[in-house]
Parts: structure tokens; sequence; C-alpha cells
């Protein structure tokens, strides 16, 4: 928190925030849990304080893509001891019997009239079987970062592929009981990695994904997407039943995630759309996203996908304008 600073401005003088005296542990999970967004765009969680053989895990969610999202909280800074934790909990987690997972997260989920995990992750294109081998996502949050950590996530990250992202707060004391947080991301930088792993076998190649899309008459939609994504820059990163877009500075991070197997109606195909990952590595504004290609899941058909295709060659070639 040293190097960040914030004032109020307004007729008088600029008026330099107080750091809050303290941020309890359980404050950072609570504003997380109450607006998962706080961590990015697209994340359910399923379960708080998951019970694990490694202990209970602060947070699990389920991301756009449908992979397991695992997030650790710590009050003060993330020192190193809390990456060996975290890796604890992954490892925890992928070897529960499923059943015994999907009761905790669906009792949870109930609690707050959200539908169950299987249809969480039905409508992310993800079955329950585990074989997409989708890889889980690490969150390790806190109010700083001891640089041992950050060489230790650098490494993982580079040469065990795992997707670990470090995330700091700072709580400053507004006006009365009012508290101002600034968030800030640190992501290690990744080396180009050309498909991504499934435990089941071999990754499917992008005309067997389409040929997926076709059992319900949306292959050529399906495709036409891809293809224009390729076009624009995109990375297509497959898996089973899906392939994610991924902007080539790093690309294990979801632009636009493409499922194969749902949708709610036959011959049309389903995107999500993560407008703060436009945002984050292209400079376009989230609302500008989302005026042009839609927010979050949009359903493509015949009618739609070549406006949505247009707009995104426009978005990205935009992006390249500027940045020449």
């Amino acid at each position: 928190m040293a190097g960040i600073g914030l004032w109020r401005v307004g007729d008088a003088a600029p008026r330099r925030l107080q750091v809050a005296d303290s941020v309890a542990e359980r404050q950072l999970e609570d504003w997380i849990e109450g607006d998962p967004r706080l961590l990015e765009h697209g994340l359910e969680i399923v379960a708080r304080q998951l019970r694990t053989d490694g202990g209970p895990l602060d947070l699990l969610g389920l991301d756009a893509q449908g992979r397991w999202v695992l997030i650790e909280i710590k009050r003060d800074r993330l020192r190193r001891e809390v990456l060996s934790q975290a890796i604890d909990y992954a490892s925890c987690l992928a070897a529960m019997v499923p059943q015994d997972l999907f009761a905790q997260c669906d009792a949870y989920l109930s609690s707050r009239s959200k539908p169950a995990v299987a249809e969480l992750l039905r409508q992310r294109g993800v079955t329950t079987s585990g074989e997409e081998g989708l890889e889980p996502v690490i969150y390790l949050v806190g109010t700083g970062i001891d640089p041992g950590l950050t060489r230790m996530v650098d490494y993982l990250a580079g040469n065990v592929k795992l997707s670990i992202r470090l995330v700091t707060f700072s709580v400053f004391a507004g006006q009365a009981d009012e508290l101002i947080v600034t968030r800030e991301l640190h992501e290690a930088d990744r080396p180009a990695v050309a498909a991504a792993p499934t435990t089941g076998g071999s990754v499917p190649s992008l005309d067997e994904l389409q040929a997926q899309a076709e059992e319900h008459d949306a292959g050529q939609i399906w495709r036409r997407v891809v293809s224009a994504a390729e076009e624009a820059g995109l990375y297509p990163r497959r898996y089973s039943k899906s392939v994610m877009l991924a902007p080539p500075q790093n690309k294990t991070r979801c632009a636009i995630y493409l499922p194969t197997q749902y949708r709610k109606t036959e011959g049309v195909t389903h995107a999500y759309i993560a407008a703060d990952v436009f945002e984050e590595f292209f400079n376009i504004p989230q609302d500008r996203v989302a005026s042009v290609l839609g927010h979050e899941w949009v359903e493509l058909g015949p009618d739609t996908v070549e406006r949505f295709c247009s707009g995104l060659s426009q978005l990205l070639a935009e992006t390249s304008s500027n940045n020449g």
C-alpha cells in the first residue's frame, strides 16, 4: 500500500485520505463474496469456507469458462507461505470426491436461491465429469505483496503454467464511516502456450470443435466467430468442448469464451464477452465493448453473427490504429 495515495478534491485544497487503521480478513471476504467483480467479471462464488483436507478455503468460485477459482485472503501482506497454502487447497480440491464437493457448493448456492453448481457448469459448456481438464485459477488477496512471493509466482507461471493472480486492496478512511477501496491486479508474465491440456486425451482441433457445434446446427456460426477473432489478432486456445479467445499478450486470459455444447436454442452459439480483458489488454473502455459486442453472455444466430464479427474486427482495428 505504500505506493498508493488518495486525495479528495473539491473547492478547497486537496485533502489526502488516511489509510484505514485496519481491515479484517472477513471484511475482504465479505466484499468479494458480495461483488465478485472485484476480482473479475463473470465470476460466481459457489462456496465460502469450503471444507478440505488442508483446511477451510476462504472462497471458491466458477469463472465464465467453468474453471474453478480458488480465492485465499489475508488481511496483511501476501507472503510466500500463502502460496503453498493455496496450492495445497488446489490439490485437496482435485482429490475431492465430486459428490462431496458439489454437495458443499449446492448447500451454499441453495441458501442464496441460486442454481446448483452442475447447472452453473452446464451453462458454461462444461460437463460434471471433469473431462475438460480446465486448469484452476488461484487468487491470492491481501493488502501488500512480499517480493519473494512475486518471484515464486513468476516461476510457477512460466514453468508450471499455473494461473496465479495476486490482488491487493488499499482501504482508506473517507467521511464518517465511509471506506474507500482501491484494487490492484498483479499477474505474472507468461510465455506463449500452444494449447490447453486436457485430462482425457489430446486437444481437439478447431475443425473437431466445429463439428461439436454442428450437432446443434451452429457449426458455421461458431467457426465464423473463431475466424473473425483470429483475423483480429486473438489467440484460439482449445479445450475439449470450447475455445478461449485470448489476447496475444497473455494467452491464458479470456477475452471471448465460446463453448460448443451449451445453448438454450438450436442453431445459435452463445459467447461470453470479458469486457474487462478488452480494457486491460487493448485499452478499449468496457462500455464501448458492451455497446458493440454485448454484455457478458450473448446469443449469436444467423441474423446477428456478422454484426458481431464486424464489430470485433472494428474494435481491434481501432486499437491497432491508435497504437500505431
